[in-house]
């Protein structure tokens, strides 16, 4: 017998042994619990996208499972979700005593290539508590793509510390097709947040990641095939996962194994996971661009209605050596030789100081005056998680009584030093003090780094309701975020992915500088994250600084700002001071601000999308081609990572774009001028070893 969940509202069904499996069906998608098993599969139009499901999770550090459990009961109800309204399938478990009750909520919408998923812990009205929840956990062999080596699993980092990148990992173990880079294959591998499993010659997908980020640090662990069927081994999708990425993990040096610190246990007469999202798309980059909605549509971005952003920041090129005549200086060259040639077509530019220590209050003030009386912004850095002094007694800045004692956080019982906790008074007074301060100085933009330090775990916070990294994180960014205001862009420097509602800006990648390998490093973020400029307003490509590097890694390093959409110049441009830049360094920034076609592109504000996912180039495995359409035009860049002099044959009706509908004579090549060569759909062109094309091919 056959059990099907109807749409009557607030249904219960019991299990029963003489039924085979019941069914809950809404939209595009059909969930199937089998009584044998205790375990669900969940089909999309028909198609089997993930088998033998079950929940998983810790009680008093013993991992339960769902499967365990024989008293199951289902029940359905319509209900509002910040994405749409969905149908709500719960399935009950209930155990003995000891064993919590286990609701997993499955959230299904018309229409939607996906739904979302939660689990719901509780024990009678008492406390429960659980460091780990799991709401998808599968040890069986999935395979939902075709069975060839163009099988990707991608890596998502937890932030951008340490030059840290993204991985398309061959999800099978074979060779390596043409345009792989060498690395890793999907073996035990994880993801933090989300992760697409797709096909890179069909592009399409799986998308599995959490939407929230309130409480936990979620992952996702995969095992791929030993050969080349390329399906999936083993799944674990997680609320409560600590690692060495996550910075969690602490030694004292190589010789030295360390200790990992757990997940902060969540407390309560309910715990629940993070919300997940399951989605299976035609293609996996349409699934990551719906992942940033969905995120933004519970946590929507800080909103912003200004021009896109063009500065400067002091780091690039100056670093510790930032002074305050120079900086005086450089405010002016801007002025005269960058804005008043066309650069920053709204003419609106962040002038931004970074390691500002060498200035006084009143000097940094004059400094934010001098950018205002040149028609700009005025910029400043600062690390809110830090002390980087890590002395106990000094007083906190802002005379309040409090010393850096009483912001310190222990881990494994070893007070910590170098960071802060988010939620101690002291800490919050600390912030008062500098945010005030910038406000008085009259800075408009803060570049916020290290602020990943906030997120870590600690045996305990100042706020005794506060129990995990993530929620210390969340309590201190939105206290700093309200001190700041609406007047104050935040840009996040070294910083965790989520939560994103924080600040207008994230610097995509870490450090970059203008060799080639940075400008590589950095579209391998660009590569696999493009998308999140759907939960921040930009994506920061970091300084683009020129110096005294090739034209083409210059103009390299100027297409990754058109590419993000985003523009913040690095190089030494001061002329008065203790550190007077080099004429080199200031000329070849006036020359590649110059060039109108790519400013044009830059102030669209937009990231483009990576062609495909499955061939990479360079040393930081990067992809080399990118696409935007936008209302007049369509964007191609290509980038050539130091692979010597190629021909290129695009066929741009595998890039969506009808050859038709463009207007040669008016395409163009945005750096050399060059009118495009199309026939019989393909555009051909030279690459030239390490420097980039940047087309833009006019729409009829």
């Amino acid at each position: 017998m056959k059990r099907i969940i109807t749409c009557a509202t607030g249904l219960f069904m019991a299990a029963s042994l003489m039924a085979a499996t019941t069914d809950m069906e809404a939209g595009r998608w059909k969930i199937t619990y089998d009584d044998q098993s205790r375990m669900l599969s969940m089909a999309k139009d028909g198609t089997t996208v993930l088998s033998n499901v079950m929940v998983r999770f810790k009680v008093n550090n013993a991992m339960l499972q769902s499967t365990a459990y024989t008293d199951v009961a289902f029940s359905d109800k319509m209900v509002d979700e910040p994405t749409g309204q969905a149908r709500q399938y719960t399935i009950t478990y209930r155990g003995t005593s000891n064993m919590p009750t286990v609701e997993q909520n499955f959230y299904l919408m018309d229409g939607k290539d996906y739904f979302l998923t939660d689990v719901v812990l509780s024990n009678g009205g008492g406390e429960v508590a659980s460091n780990y929840i799991c709401p998808l956990y599968s040890e069986n062999n999935n395979l939902f793509l075709p069975q060839d080596a163009n099988n990707r699993f991608l890596v998502v980092p937890f932030d951008n510390d340490g030059f840290v990148t993204y991985g398309s990992l061959p999800l099978s173990h074979g060779t390596n097709p043409q345009g792989q880079g060498s690395g890793r294959y999907a073996r035990d591998s994880i993801s933090f947040e989300v992760t697409a499993i797709f096909n890179g010659e069909t592009q399409r997908g799986l998308i599995l990641g959490s939407v929230e980020h309130d409480t936990w640090k979620s992952a996702v662990r995969l095992t791929g095939s030993p050969l080349l069927q390329g399906h999936i081994s083993r799944l674990e999708v997680a609320s409560g996962v600590t690692h060495a990425a996550t910075r969690d993990h602490y030694s004292t040096g190589d010789d030295d194994p360390g200790f990992l610190q757990p997940h902060g246990t969540v407390k309560g007469t309910q715990v629940r996971s993070a919300r997940m999202m399951v989605g299976y798309f035609d293609d996996w980059r349409d699934g990551m661009e719906a992942y940033g909605d969905v995120n933004a549509q519970i946590a929507p971005k800080r909103p912003y209605s200004g021009p896109t952003i063009y500065g400067w920041n002091s780091w690039g090129g100056m670093e510790k050596r930032c002074n305050y005549e120079g900086v005086l200086s450089v405010s002016d060259f801007i002025k005269k030789n960058l804005q008043d040639n066309g650069w920053a077509k709204d003419d609106v530019v962040y002038v931004g100081l970074d390691s500002w220590d060498n200035m006084n209050w009143d000097q940094r003030k004059a400094f934010a005056q001098r950018c205002h009386e040149n028609g700009q912004k005025a910029g400043i850095y600062w690390t809110p998680w830090n002390d980087w002094s890590g002395s106990d007694d000094r007083t906190v800045e802002g005379n309040n009584g409090y010393t850096y004692a009483q912001t310190r956080v222990k881990v494994n019982g070893q007070i910590k030093r170098d960071r802060v906790d988010p939620t101690a008074p002291a800490t919050l007074s600390r912030i008062n003090y500098y945010i005030d301060k910038f406000k008085e100085c009259g800075f408009e933009y803060i570049k916020l780094d290290f602020i990943n330090q906030g997120c870590k775990e600690a045996d305990a916070f100042y706020n005794p309701n506060i129990t995990t990294g993530i929620q210390a994180y969340n309590y201190g960014m939105n206290y700093l975020r309200e001190r700041c205001g609406d007047d104050i862009i935040l840009d996040l420097s070294i910083s965790p992915l989520f939560p994103a509602h924080y600040a207008e800006a994230r610097r995509i990648s870490c450090d970059a500088w203008g060799e080639m390998w940075h400008s590589s490093y950095m579209m391998n973020s660009l590569s696999f994250g493009w998308w999140l400029n759907r939960v921040y307003c930009y994506n920061d490509p970091d300084h683009l600084v020129m110096g005294d590097r090739s034209d083409g890694e210059n103009m390299t390093r100027m297409t990754c700002a058109a590419v993000c959409g985003y523009c913040i110049l690095g190089d030494n441009l001061s002329t008065e001071g203790s550190y007077i830049g080099t004429e080199v360094s200031q000329q070849k920034t006036i020359k590649y601000c110059g060039n109108e076609r790519v400013n044009e592109v830059i102030s669209l504000g937009k990231s483009f999308r990576p062609a495909y996912g499955h061939k990479l180039y360079g040393q930081n495995n990067s992809v080399d081609l990118f696409q935007l359409e936008v209302d007049d035009s369509y964007l191609i860049a290509h980038f050539n990572y130091s692979v010597g002099d190629q021909v290129v044959k695009l066929d741009l009706a595998k890039l969506g774009i009808d050859p038709a509908s463009i207007d040669i004579d008016r395409s163009i090549e945005c750096w050399t001028g060059q009118s495009p060569s199309i026939a019989n759909g393909i555009l051909t062109y030279n690459s030239l070893n390490s420097r980039p094309r940047l087309w833009r091919l006019y729409k009829k």
